[in-house]
């Protein structure tokens, strides 16, 4: 990739400098919703293969952006491959996202250290994917204990995991070290290269808010030579695109300066002409201003011409009486915020913000709301004691909270004497319970704290006792989330 210092000051370079959105095809579109089924149904390894420069990291970038928006209950680590990441540097590196400290311990104990917590996660409802970009530059050894870690254990003890990676992986997963490989099924997509059609639109694309969106070298036959020589290959359409751009900025330099170009003529041939507009209207308003009854060298004008101006009865009685219609004064008793709504192709590369996050916490009912009663359906009277007795709310309370805020989820146990143990030695306030199944079996839930966006709620999070965050993963999740399993119980994928 070209340096953007070595051009010419002048030279605004939209095919440079780290593109903020993503440009989608159908056939990527295709490719992120294939991924993110396998990483939360298959246990087994994904391989996305593709020559360099075709987008294997916008593409994971994306499918990260997707999670964070769509996949809430998914915990993600993204890892950047380095020929010098060695097993153990991986394992501190995963073991500090779960805020575990390492102390010099050994290979084995920290192997050992990551299972438990991988357990502990997957126990509470998350879902642990490892994202691995250009996995083909990692060391053997650290590359099988990827591997390991996606196919070996129990199954609760193990990541999801995505290796993006160029094709000599599959030569590199061929040799006796991925034995384990071998013999078992393992998920393969490729990175399609761009078409002549979406050459054109990707070019105009990447156009978008620069100087050259309406003027461009780019032609037919430019865009077609281009499409010819990089095979549809986005990182060398870059190339090829900025050279070009480049040579003609070089050229025509007047363009890079066209906007401002633009505003000094208008400034330069503007200003006289604003000025005799005004002198023109100084004039009317005068002219204007003078008595209305003026001698005229014709009589029978002078006769004709009113004596006085009649006044606006429609402009008295607004004045007299200025008070709107009551109906159009009333002001809604509660405003109702619109649902957020995420398209998937009109996502945008940075990571931002849910547009839910922001939401306000809809207004408090005027009536209190039982928050102690779960459903006589689900729970069993000395359940609603228990409850009660200990300040937990229950499933009604949950229902009507506003379903854009965020909780904790803490716990969740196939018996509620885990909880009640649980809660024994970790005394929290503001927390609730609600019920759902998994495996097959009851399953309940306990969430702590009521919050209007997921970054108060991570804040929170930080705030809990460290023994507690390290034991049982909490993790912050929609009330949406959890009133759809109240609403149609069903069992949690893990």
């Amino acid at each position: 990739m070209l340096e953007l210092e070595a051009y010419p000051s002048h030279f605004d370079d939209p095919f440079g400098a780290k593109l903020y959105r993503y440009f989608l095809t159908p056939e990527l579109s295709q490719r992120l919703n294939l991924i993110r089924h396998l990483l939360q149904n298959s246990e087994q390894l994904l391989l996305i293969l593709a020559e360099l420069s075709c987008g294997k990291t916008a593409l994971l970038s994306q499918l990260k952006k997707i999670a964070a928006q769509q996949c809430e209950h998914w915990w993600v680590y993204t890892l950047e491959s380095s020929a010098a990441l060695s097993p153990e540097a991986l394992l501190s590196k995963i073991l500090a996202e779960f805020h575990v400290r390492q102390d010099g311990k050994p290979t084995s104990a920290l192997q050992e250290s990551l299972r438990s917590h991988i357990a502990a996660t997957r126990y509470n409802g998350q879902l642990p994917v490892l994202l691995v970009d250009d996995a083909h530059m990692l060391p053997l050894a650290t590359l099988k204990l990827i591997v390991d870690l996606a196919m070996q254990g129990e199954a609760l003890t193990r990541m999801r995991v995505a290796l993006f990676c160029e094709p000599q992986m599959t030569s590199i997963l061929a040799t006796p070290e991925f034995n384990i490989v071998h013999n078992t099924l393992i998920h393969t997509l490729d990175v399609p290269p761009l078409s002549k059609t979406q050459v054109r639109d990707y070019l105009q694309f990447r156009l978008q808010n620069s100087q050259y969106s309406h003027i461009h070298p780019f032609t037919s036959d430019v865009i077609k030579k281009i499409s010819d020589d990089t095979e549809g290959v986005p990182g060398e359409i870059n190339l090829a695109a900025q050279q070009i751009l480049r040579q003609f900025a070089e050229q025509r330099p007047y363009i890079s300066g066209l906007t401002g170009a633009w505003s000094y003529s208008k400034l330069v041939w503007g200003i006289p002409i604003i000025l005799v507009l005004l002198s023109i209207a100084v004039l009317i308003y005068w002219q204007s201003a003078k008595p209305s009854k003026e001698i005229s060298p014709f009589p029978a004008i002078n006769n004709a011409l009113p004596t006085e101006q009649p006044s606006s009865s429609l402009f008295n009685e607004v004045l007299v009486n200025p008070a709107l219609p009551e109906s159009e004064t009333d002001l809604p008793t509660q405003i109702h915020l619109p649902e957020t709504n995420s398209d998937l192709a009109d996502l945008a590369t940075p990571i931002e913000e849910d547009p839910a996050e922001d939401s306000l916490l809809e207004s408090v009912p005027s009536e209190p709301i039982e928050s102690t009663i779960l459903s006589s359906t689900n729970e069993s009277p000395s359940t609603s004691e228990w409850l009660d007795s200990n300040h937990i709310k229950g499933e009604d309370w949950l229902r009507h909270q506003n379903p854009n805020a965020y909780t904790l989820q803490v716990l969740g146990a196939h018996d509620q004497e885990t909880l009640k143990k649980f809660l024994a030695q970790n005394p929290l306030v503001d927390v609730a319970m609600f019920k759902t199944t998994y495996r097959n079996k009851s399953w309940y839930v306990l969430v702590h704290g009521l919050y209007p966006n997921r970054s108060e709620a991570l804040a929170a999070l930080e705030k809990l006792p460290a023994s507690l965050r390290q034991n049982t993963q909490p993790w912050a999740r929609t009330l949406t989330s959890i009133q759809k399993l109240i609403n149609s119980p069903s069992a949690e994928s893990n």
